[in-house]
């Protein structure tokens, strides 16, 4: 279900935060979609935790940390129409 809804914004160009649940490897890049929608300042993906290679599942408690980010992020958020440059 979240693929199909992720798949969906990408395909529509909409506006992204992505908050992933294990972090980021060393090495890592975003796949060709995600990669292209970050680089035209559409997405923006972050994590609050470390990576961890033998982390297999996302806690309940770790998905209401991470809608309770994205609601922040979103309600604190200044956007460019509002932004004058002063």
């Amino acid at each position: 279900m979240a693929k199909a809804v992720l798949d969906y914004l990408l395909s529509e160009h909409h506006t992204i935060i992505y908050i992933a649940d294990n972090g980021f490897g060393e090495y890592y890049k975003p796949a060709s979609a995600l990669f292209d929608a970050v680089a035209e300042g559409r997405m923006l993906i972050l994590s609050p935790w470390e990576y961890d290679a033998g982390k297999k599942h996302v806690t309940r408690a770790e998905c209401v940390a991470m809608n309770q980010m994205a609601e922040e992020i979103c309600s604190s958020s200044i956007s460019p129409e509002s932004d004058s440059g002063k």
